[in-house]
This record gives structure tokens, C-alpha cells and sequence, in this order.
């Protein structure tokens, strides 16, 4: 469903571009600078929202590890602006229906569900899936649908998720990859369904303590996810049943307070310089990701706070 609703704005900015070009034209600029403009558009859309989210959140979070120098401020939103064009214009509008990677019966191999983030689907793991998730993984993705439904009701979708990659592997425990909202969808599931099946979960980007920029959201979901509120705060209320790892970026330009990436007595990995929706194309995160993802299966949660860990 969100695809199509992609695929219509994709042909609209199309339309738009071509409006303008043909406007300045006829305004007196020179053909070929008039489509050069009319071509920035679709990143124009993108762009200007996304440097609000910059600059707003280099107002509200000033603390000292988040600052950096213009340019290199500038470098961060165009790459966050970059891929925001390809997810949104290109992957998830043409490409969510991509098949599957084919996966073994065989419960030895690291066996993840890769959880997306809200107004998004399965295509945001499609960069990673095709240029760096090993081969040897038994990988799946997950649709959380309807695109602003309730978080409790993608709880139910996960625990489908989770059972067909388990009855398809073999696997008695998977780990659980998560981006932004997914990382809520991943802990309603352990709150409704329990923990029997899942031996990790990574989060990257998620707004465990929710964010300033959810209010200017639409659905239950974004509601859910509102900084400091109700559905948040219930979540923390209990620790968390099994390993979480929490991947945050301290120039993160929707996740505002930037901490609020970060559950407490949780192992927490930092990455600098990069945006919310870059950090699931960022070779340094899956390096990082294929790390955790491969490590021994973790002992039980002591829910001790855990280092903070700082990856360059």
C-alpha cells in the first residue's frame, strides 16, 4: 500500500518538475538551465524538510558531543537527503516487491527479521541486502501494515514474521533488526508474546523515549512514539527480556532529544555524521551489525547499565 502511495507522489513531483521547467522556459530562462532547476525539485522536497529537522535539532539537543562545523553539517544533510531520495523516490516506491533472499533449513546459521521504521517498508533494507548482509545469514524483511496503524497491532505482525522465518530455518531463537519504529513494533511483540523466540535485539534509530518531531506525524503510530509519552513510558516500565543492542547517531535529525535513542542498561553504539534514514545504508553501522548479529548467544539481561560505545 505504501508503495503505490510512493509511486502516485513519484509521479506528481514528476509532473511538477515538468510544470516548472516548462514555466521558466517560458519565463525566459534558457531550456537546458530551466530543466537543470526543475530537476532539483524531487530533492527539494526532500531537502528543505529534512534541514528544518537539522537545524531544529541542533537547537534542542546542544550538547557538546553533537556539534560540528557547518560544512560538515552540510555534508550530513545531503547524504540524509541522498538517501531519502532513493528509499522514498526509487526503493520503496518501485522495488518493495523484491523476492526474498532463499533461506536454508539450518538453525547453526545467524537467523534475522529485519524490522523497518514508520512510513516505510521492506525495500529500506534493500541497499544492505544486496551490497553487504552476509550470504551465510538466513535473512527476512516484514511489511508493518497499515501504514499508521497502532504499534500493538504490529506486534501481531512481527510474531507471524518471527514464526514462518523460525519454521522456515529451523531456528529456535532469531534475532530481531530494527529501524526507528521498528524498534517500538519489536518490543510491543516481547511485551504481548514473550521472548521465547528471539535471542538479540538491535535497534537503530529507534525513539525508545520517544521525539519531538512525532507530533507533526499522522496515526496511532506517530502518536505512540510522541517524546516522554504514555505508550513510551509503559514500555519502560518493565526491563527489557533479552539482549538489546541500541545503534544511535548523534547527529540524528529526527530522534530528538538524541538520547532518547538509548534504553537504559542497554548496550549503546554510536555513530557521528550521519542521519536517521543513512544510518541503513552506512557500511560503518553494518560492519558494526554483522559484529553483534554474530556473536555468541548472550546470557540472560542483568539489566546493569551497559558502556556506551563510540564507533567511528
Amino acid at each position: 500500500m505504501l508503495a503505490r502511495y510512493l509511486r502516485i507522489g513519484a509521479v506528481i513531483e514528476l509532473l511538477a518538475a515538468l510544470a516548472l521547467a516548462h514555466g521558466l522556459h517560458q519565463a525566459g530562462v534558457d531550456r537546458w538551465l530551466a530543466i537543470g532547476l526543475a530537476a532539483l525539485l524531487p530533492f527539494a522536497v526532500q531537502g528543505v524538510p529534512l534541514a528544518i529537522e537539522f537545524v531544529t535539532g541542533a537547537l534542542i539537543d546542544r550538547r557538546p558531543v553533537a556539534r560540528i562545523g557547518v560544512l560538515e553539517l552540510v555534508a550530513v544533510w545531503w547524504g540524509e537527503t541522498w538517501r531519502s531520495f532513493t528509499v522514498f523516490n526509487i526503493d520503496q516506491a518501485w522495488r518493495a516487491d523484491f523476492p526474498e533472499r532463499p533461506v536454508a533449513r539450518d538453525a547453526s546459521r545467524p537467523t534475522v527479521l529485519l524490522i523497518h521504521g514508520y512510513m516505510c517498508n521492506r525495500a529500506t533494507w534493500r541497499h544492505w541486502l544486496t551490497n553487504g548482509i552476509p550470504s551465510h545469514w538466513n535473512v527476512a524483511t516484514v511489511n508493518l501494515e497499515p501504514v499508521f496503524g497502532a504499534l500493538e497491532h504490529y506486534a501481531e505482525v512481527v510474531d507471524e514474521a518471527v514464526e514462518r522465518l523460525r519454521d522456515a530455518t529451523g531456528a529456535e531463537r532469531i534475532t530481531l533488526v530494527c529501524h526507528s519504529m521498528g524498534g517500538l513494533a519489536a518490543r510491543s511483540y516481547l511485551r504481548r508474546h514473550g521472548h521465547h523466540a528471539v535471542q538479540r535485539v538491535v535497534t537503530i534509530n529507534t525513539p525508545h523515549h520517544g521525539t519531538v518531531f512525532a507530533t507533526l506525524g499522522h496515526g496511532p503510530n506517530a502518536r505512540q512514539m510522541r517524546n516522554a509519552c504514555e505508550f513510551v513510558r509503559k514500555l519502560a516500565q518493565d526491563d527489557e527480556p533479552v539482549e538489546f543492542v541500541c545503534f544511535a547517531s548523534q547527529h540524528d535529525n529526527l530522534i530528538v532529544p538524541r538520547d532518547n535513542q538509548i534504553l537504559v542498561g542497554t548496550e549503546a553504539v554510536w555513530f557521528e555524521k550521519t542521519g536517521h534514514l543513512a544510518m541503513t545504508a552506512s557500511d560503518a553501522v553494518l560492519r558494526k551489525l554483522i559484529e553483534v548479529v554474530e556473536r555468541p548467544e548472550p546470557h540472560a539481561a542483568t539489566g546493569e547499565p551497559a558502556e556506551a560505545i563510540l564507533q567511528r
